[in-house]
């Protein structure tokens, strides 16, 4: 049984995998982005993180696609 399950990529999903970027937030301002984004898009609408955090953001050609946030596990 072959392991490579591996679908080769169309020219066009391989150019957004070249644009692709994920990096972390720096600065109040993206910050503020990240969060305002979370309270508007998240299902529980609030984007409060306890403790050491990290927040992430993806983008394509300095479009904001997602974003992503850690918080340290509480007692």
């Amino acid at each position: 049984m072959s392991r490579n399950k591996r679908q080769s990529l169309s020219p066009e999903e391989q150019t957004v995998l070249d644009h692709l970027q994920v990096r972390p937030l720096t600065g109040r301002e993206e910050y503020g982005r990240c969060d305002e984004l979370i309270v508007e898009e998240h299902y529980l609408h609030d984007a409060t993180l306890v403790g050491e955090h990290l927040r992430y953001v993806a983008t394509h050609k300095g479009r904001w696609l997602a974003v992503a946030t850690w918080s340290g596990a509480s007692y």
